[in-house]
């Protein structure tokens, strides 16, 4: 960790003025680029707060210890040693940090997690076999392929023409053994590299594609589908899945705080309660995302915070999303944050080719769970397309659920109502990464008063 350092009433005063004009006068001039390695808390007004990942400025190196920086428009010292010296051009060329990324669906692991998923694997594996009347003779691209699984179902089971499978990890020199190995070399053709920079020889008729992650949006493989979708689909083709839903509801995680959280005021009979800052900074201030809940730690009904439409949505519009939320609690008890999953339909298809168009699984059903039950005709629930549902309600998937837990549980009762917003801004530089901000008003139904709560998370710079 950065060693911090305190700075001296005589040198604030001092600098302050001199490194101020000097900084308005240098930083057209000067592209100084750094990133934050750890974040910084400002102990007076001369400084500014840093968060590890930002890119900063350097307008003047006013001494060994202290720099006075510009970060997202605001200028002040920041110590020097929470910087690494970088460009403009490794922030464009490392903000996605491919070969990270890449190299961990290079290896095993990871693809051996989602093919033991069965609730996932077999979703697709339902999509495609009902929807064989639309995919026969068709073309689809796999996107982000893996080890292939998909394009074996879409070979073998959907009677599909052609499938161009994308994968730009290592592991496609595999995939392409896979597919000889399985008789479906002569259908699958296995591309290595990123849909995005390859050119294929013909328009397909579907994209299908696995690019869900934590708060269904982190690592933004959204964008690849996104970009695939525009260059390579046909204007009557479809996407698979063809509808996202992100839902939030008020939650009790009492064994989670305590081992996180609460694990610091009794260390083997000692009080570590000053290590609570880091805490709250490095665990509290993080998403969860390999969090268990069951369905009895819901303190109200869920709701609804995110819809897609991936024939539709664009770049721009997962840039940044702000939702409104209201609960009302419908079981006394403590809560410890709100918990957060995902389902994904697969639509879309044309009438007639073995899939219903409705989407009542999951927008007509407020509860949020997923069951595919909309409370209408017995033809909608017969006809009703695949969904994959990661609530606590459904199988557990590999995704588990999503918790972000607040600073200081908080007690609640029957009828009291929680009211706020939630923003997930994607970030500037780290594309892969995003930045959530709560705020929430806790109203209880036997007081007039009210109490606001502001959370911070990042996910995961």
């Amino acid at each position: 960790l950065p060693i911090k350092y305190t700075m001296s009433e005589s040198s604030r005063s001092q600098d302050y003025d001199q490194d101020y004009e000097s900084g308005r006068s240098d930083s057209a001039e000067q592209e100084d680029l750094y990133f934050a390695i750890g974040d910084f808390t400002p102990t007076d007004s001369v400084q500014i707060k840093l968060q590890s990942g930002d890119v900063v400025k350097v307008l003047k190196k006013s001494s060994c210890q202290w720099w006075w920086v510009e970060v997202g428009g605001a200028v002040g010292y920041v110590p020097s040693n929470h910087l690494v010296e970088s460009s403009a051009e490794d922030v464009v060329e490392n903000g996605w940090e491919d070969d990270e990324y890449f190299s961990s669906y290079g290896t095993l692991k990871l693809h051996h997690e989602m093919l033991s998923d069965r609730p996932r694997t077999l979703a697709y594996q339902r999509a495609i076999e009902s929807g064989r009347k639309f995919l026969e003779n068709k073309v689809v691209m796999d996107l982000g392929c893996g080890t292939g699984i998909i394009s074996l179902f879409c070979a073998k089971l959907g009677g599909v023409r052609k499938v161009y499978a994308i994968e730009a990890s290592d592991i496609a020199e595999y995939t392409a053994e896979i597919m000889v190995e399985n008789g479906a070399s002569d259908i699958v053709e296995v591309r290595h590299g990123k849909a995005e920079e390859l050119e294929l020889d013909e328009k397909v008729d579907m994209i299908v594609s696995e690019w869900m992650g934590t708060l269904l949006l982190f690592e933004f493989m959204l964008e690849s589908v996104i970009l695939a979708r525009d260059k390579f689909l046909k204007p009557e083709g479809v996407v698979w899945p063809s509808h996202a839903e992100l839902f939030l509801v008020p939650c009790a995680a009492l064994e989670c705080h305590e081992s996180r959280v609460g694990f610091w005021k009794d260390v083997y009979g000692f009080d570590f309660t000053p290590l609570l800052p880091l805490a709250e900074k490095g665990i509290v201030g993080r998403p969860i995302h390999n969090h268990v809940m069951r369905e009895d730690d819901c303190l109200s009904p869920p709701c609804s915070i995110l819809r897609l439409h991936l024939r539709t949505v664009t770049l721009n519009e997962i840039e940044s999303i702000e939702s409104t939320f209201s609960f009302e609690v419908s079981k006394s008890g403590t809560m410890h944050g709100f918990a957060s999953w995902f389902s994904v339909t697969f639509a879309d298809v044309p009438e007639g080719c073995g899939h219903s168009n409705t989407t009542c699984n999951t927008t007509c059903n407020s509860s949020g769970n997923g069951s595919g039950t909309c409370g209408t005709s017995s033809s909608c629930v017969e006809q009703r397309p695949v969904v994959l549902s990661t609530s606590p309600w459904q199988p557990l998937t590999h995704w588990k659920q999503d918790l972000l837990l607040i600073s200081q549980p908080l007690e609640v009762d029957e009828g009291d109502r929680l009211e706020g917003t939630i923003k997930m801004t994607r970030n500037r530089y780290w594309r892969r990464h995003m930045h959530i901000l709560l705020t929430f008003t806790h109203s209880r139904k036997c007081e007039e008063t009210s109490r606001v709560y502001h959370k911070e998370y990042k996910l995961w710079r």
